[in-house]
């Protein structure tokens, strides 16, 4: 949508900003390893996230809830669209 961005941290979090503002809107925690990828969806309202820990994450960017987790990977992520 063009009002946030989103990148992946070392720490397994994922941070999203506003681009108006610089400022963190929100903090998505639950991966166990590094996040290699994120993306978020045509419409804005998902956000996907690939770590090391072999698994992607949809997430709701607003508001921080984890909506699925995908598994079954056996490698890391390396990334996801």
């Amino acid at each position: 949508d063009g009002e946030r961005v989103a990148y992946g941290c070392q720490d397994g979090s994922v941070k999203v900003f506003s681009t108006s503002t610089g400022n963190i809107l929100v903090t998505l925690r639950g991966h166990e390893l590094s996040v290699t990828s994120v993306s978020f969806s045509p419409s804005g309202d998902l956000l996907a996230s690939g770590s090391r820990d072999q698994t992607v994450r949809v997430w709701d960017p607003s508001t921080g809830e984890e909506k699925s987790t995908l598994r079954g990977h056996e490698d890391y992520v390396r990334s996801v669209a």
